[in-house]
């Protein structure tokens, strides 16, 4: 009977502990990477969707899009401040809380959106946030609001949906005796870049109020 050798033995030891050792670290690999992808997917923002990038193959379409969700009636239920600040400092100056609601009712209006309008659909709007920062020489204005919808065939509001709008005005500094009026058609474009979105989030549920206007 033939016994094996040590180096037989430490031949096969060594190839076992290989084997052993390249499975445990295939092993970690796998999970390594299905980890490092599963955070890569997590931490992937949405695309930040913004009408001044779109191409102009596409401008006329997106123009039609715009006229039909302004044409689209919409009751205004309510309009409330929920900032929990009211305070909306540009410089040493205060846009005052009824500058900024004549800012979004105006807005709202020239979108068909009044407390007036005839229909059944209907929105409530809250202002929830809305600043103005200095970058360089630029300001940005940010606007948030937040709306529930109830369409004619419905009978309570949906839960609350946020837009957001942003205005620049460039070269605009906050000490200049312009500052003010600069920051305040800021605020005035990210008002409206908020309510276009609103508008147009719900152009689907109104086609028929926007063939009965335009059939009027």
């Amino acid at each position: 009977m033939t016994h094996p050798t040590n180096d037989t033995i430490n031949s096969e030891f060594s190839m076992m502990y290989s084997t052993n050792t390249l499975q445990r670290l295939l092993r970690t690999t796998f999970i390594c990477c299905g980890l490092s992808f599963v955070v890569a997917c997590a931490s992937t923002p949405e695309p930040d969707f913004n009408s001044s990038l779109i191409p102009a193959s596409q401008r006329k379409e997106y123009l039609a899009s715009l006229t039909k969700a302004e044409a689209c009636p919409l009751h205004l239920a309510s309009l409330t401040d929920e900032r929990s600040s009211k305070d909306l400092l540009v410089g040493s100056d205060n846009v005052s809380q009824d500058a900024l609601f004549n800012l979004l009712k105006q807005s709202l209006m020239n979108m068909n959106v009044t407390p007036d309008v005839a229909t059944d659909n209907s929105v409530k709007v809250s202002l929830e946030r809305a600043f103005v920062k200095t970058l360089g020489s630029n300001m940005v204005a940010t606007v948030i609001i937040d709306v529930q919808y109830r369409p004619h065939y419905a009978d309570e509001y949906s839960p609350s949906v946020s837009y957001r709008g942003k205005g620049m005005q460039v070269n605009a500094e906050s000490a200049d005796s312009q500052g003010y009026d600069r920051a305040e058609d800021a605020i005035e474009e990210a008002i409206t870049q908020a309510t276009r979105r609103l508008k147009s989030s719900l152009l689907h549920e109104c086609e028929g109020s926007v063939t009965n206007a335009n059939a009027i």
